[in-house]
């Protein structure tokens, strides 16, 4: 069964167990064609169901998602709206009109109505399906601890792989990059080749590289992260970012001819690839390649004005070549940029190799 059948089958269980009490014999009809995938013969059905009989709640639930299903979502939104108004008490209607927001982007809508659901709701395939609502609309917001949390929730009633990708992201937005591994890696024993997965996982593992004090595992980390990233460009050929990525892992394991060659030929491809540019530059740094380092980084400087780490870089350079005035003016530009940029802005995009 493919995602989307499984989605569907799971819509449809939701709609056949909101019949809690004996099914209207109008309905029937309306509900055979639904389950058919005759949506628009089932919309027909139950419209002239509810012209009939206006108070009847199930309908309008039922005609929202026939709308949904042919992809008129304003139209579903506002039969989902009218149940929810005839009989509140639904956890199965406000998840209905959730679908019909999400479907639209009106996120805060999408969670009020999961929060509604969530306070009625008995049924655990129910509640797995607001919750999933809610994390979704919360990462849209970028609220990433509460989406989190209810992916976190949905994932003990049934775990799916597009719900862990999602919990990676999650993390991976909140800084837990070791915390993002564990449901990425998941992911992989199904779909081994799932590119959004390896780029994270990839950049994930750069992250606790460049954190990591210890040598040793430092090493590891970005040889962790130059494997994701070589199977990514393998599985994306034509995606400049992720051979650009192979060059950043490699730059951090210390294999600095590989690195060089890949950000040589990012170069070939798009000379004003500035983040390349930078990370040549870091290259011969780590090769103490004083030369050629200064210069490309100089062009990186001239490609992205307001890049810090290319600032921090050539201050770097000028220290180790025993020019501190050079140095000082290159950390001043850092400052006129943005006092509390050099810290935060591109953490991994050049990583700290030490060739020592």
């Amino acid at each position: 069964m493919t995602p989307t059948s499984a989605r569907a089958a799971v819509v449809l269980a939701l709609i056949v167990g909101a019949f809690t009490i004996p099914a209207r014999a109008d309905t029937e009809e309306a509900l055979a064609a639904f389950k058919a995938g005759r949506y628009l013969e089932a919309a027909a059905e139950i419209q002239a169901v509810v012209d009939r009989s206006p108070g009847y709640a199930f309908g309008y639930f039922l005609l929202g998602h026939c709308m949904l299903k042919m992809g008129r979502t304003h139209d579903a939104e506002l039969e989902f709206r009218r149940a929810l108004r005839l009989d509140p008490a639904r956890a199965e209607y406000y998840q209905g009109f959730a679908m019909a927001s999400n479907a639209l982007g009106h996120w805060p809508l999408t969670i009020r109505a999961a929060d509604e659901g969530l306070a009625r709701v008995r049924d655990p395939r129910m509640r797995y399906e607001l919750l999933k609502l809610r994390g979704y609309a919360s990462s849209s917001l970028r609220r990433w601890s509460d989406a989190i949390r209810d992916l976190e929730a949905a994932q003990r009633i049934r775990s799916e792989p597009w719900l862990l990708v999602f919990l990676g992201k999650a993390r991976f937005a909140t800084g837990a990059y070791a915390d993002a591994v564990v449901p990425l890696r998941q992911v992989l024993l199904i779909a081994p080749d799932h590119p959004v997965v390896l780029r994270l996982l990839a950049e994930c593992f750069l992250r606790l590289a460049a954190d990591e004090p210890d040598a040793v595992r430092k090493r590891f980390d970005y040889l962790q992260s130059l494997a994701y990233a070589q199977r990514l460009a393998s599985v994306t050929p034509g995606d400049l970012d992720a051979v650009h990525l192979v060059g950043r892992a490699a730059l951090g394991a210390g294999r600095l001819d590989q690195a060089e060659n890949v950000f040589r030929h990012v170069l070939a491809i798009n000379p004003r690839q500035c983040y390349a540019l930078a990370n040549l530059g870091r290259t011969y740094m780590a090769a103490a390649r004083w030369a050629e380092a200064e210069a490309y980084l100089r062009n990186a400087s001239a490609c992205a004005p307001r890049l810090t780490a290319v600032y921090e870089s050539l201050g770097e350079l000028y220290l180790e070549l025993g020019k501190p005035q050079e140095a000082a003016a290159q950390f001043r530009r850092i400052e006129e940029i943005e006092p509390t940029q050099a810290a935060t802005e591109f953490p991994t995009t050049i990583p700290v190799f030490q060739p020592r």
